[in-house]
């Protein structure tokens, strides 16, 4: 046993492998137990904070690289919706 098992088993009773799985379970668990709308809602969550945290070409390129040739289209509409008086929150539902 190493120095940080053998000290994470006198701090919490566990040592760090025992904790990453403990840890691994509860993912495990949680996500089994919440519904479609949770999960969906949790993952576009997360999603809009990683692009948010992304860089504007980053972003670009993984959207290039996500739709590849379909890209300008999807440009096309998304600079179309922009600039419409009556649009729908895309959340909204």
């Amino acid at each position: 046993m190493n120095l940080n098992d053998k000290l994470k088993l006198e701090k919490f009773g566990m040592t760090h492998n025992q904790i990453r799985e403990l840890k691994s379970f509860l993912v495990e668990r949680y996500v089994d137990n919440m519904s479609e709308k949770d999960l969906v809602a949790y993952v576009m969550d997360d999603l809009d904070r990683y692009y948010e945290k992304m860089s504007d070409a980053d972003f670009l390129e993984d959207a290039y690289n996500y739709w590849e040739d379909s890209f300008d289209e999807v440009v096309a509409d998304i600079q179309e919706y922009t600039d419409c008086k009556f649009k729908k929150d895309r959340r909204a539902e």
